[in-house]
């Protein structure tokens, strides 16, 4: 099953971002990662997959209680970030390699657990990506898998997209997807498919910290892919100009929100 394609399944997006991402989204995603970690109910010294580890979101937090940690990604910049904190914190135990999660180049039978913290769901083909986490789990072994749910549940993904459309009348509202991880419905099936038990499709949401309407914009350019590549798009002096108007948008929208910004995802459990 091939979905139709997606630029954020190719690596140039996440080479672009690496460095920005992990100063800023990783700091976010760490408390989805805290969920998904938590569900997995790990036993010491387990030996642990990481698939689409990007700088280390969720590896570096395993890194303590695991056995071992095997990260797998394809972008190299991702990578390079992740090993830098993997050498400043003095980790022996995460090993790394670059390339195609959906073949992975590990045996069967090899991982007590398996995780994937918002990559799998840009695969071109996902339900391969479930079929190999499946391979290479052990009998009993557990997954756990976040994706985000659709946009319009999540008011932090709402504002991006608002700032972004400032910059750029004519970008398309973001559409419900039924055919995507977004869809809890679809999200329990793909797994089912790849042949996992017992499976959950929990709903997780988290805080997204805002500070300035200056320090949100920031955060977000320095951390989100599509606007990198928007920014790539367009070159320095009219991304400059440009800018201008979604710092408007966000002056006059950020204080008329009620309650704290959030992100909205789905975290996928199951058991081989």
């Amino acid at each position: 099953m091939t979905q139709s394609t997606n630029p954020l399944s190719a690596s140039e997006p996440w080479n672009l971002v690496a460095d920005g991402y992990a100063e800023t989204t990783m700091l976010v995603f760490e408390q989805f990662a805290d969920e998904a970690i938590a569900a997995s109910k790990l036993k010491p010294n387990s030996t642990v997959l990481d698939v689409a580890c990007g700088p280390g979101t969720l590896a570096l937090r395993l890194a303590h209680q695991a056995g071992q940690v095997h990260g797998i990604d394809f972008s190299e910049a991702m990578l390079a970030v992740f090993n830098k904190k993997i050498e400043q914190a003095g980790y022996r135990n995460i090993a790394l390699h670059c390339g195609d999660a959906q073949t992975l180049p590990y045996a069967d039978a090899t991982f007590d657990a398996a995780f994937s913290l918002f990559g799998l769901m840009f695969f071109p083909d996902r339900q391969q990506g479930f079929v190999e986490i499946y391979r290479t789990l052990k009998p009993g072994g557990s997954i756990a898998v976040t994706s985000w749910a659709p946009v319009d549940q999540s008011p932090a993904m709402q504002t991006m997209f608002g700032a972004l459309r400032a910059i750029k009348p004519d970008l398309p509202q973001p559409q419900r997807s039924i055919g995507t991880l977004e869809n809890p419905e679809r999200f329990k099936q793909e797994m089912q498919e790849a042949g996992f038990r017992n499976v959950e499709i929990r709903s997780v949401t988290k805080a997204f910290p805002v500070g300035t309407t200056s320090e949100f914009w920031e955060s977000m350019v320095k951390g989100s892919a599509p606007i990198q590549m928007m920014k790539k798009g367009l070159g320095e002096t009219l991304w400059r100009e440009k800018e201008k108007l979604a710092l408007a948008w966000l002056e006059e929208t950020l204080p008329a929100l009620k309650g704290p910004l959030t992100s909205n995802a789905w975290l996928g459990v199951g058991i081989k």
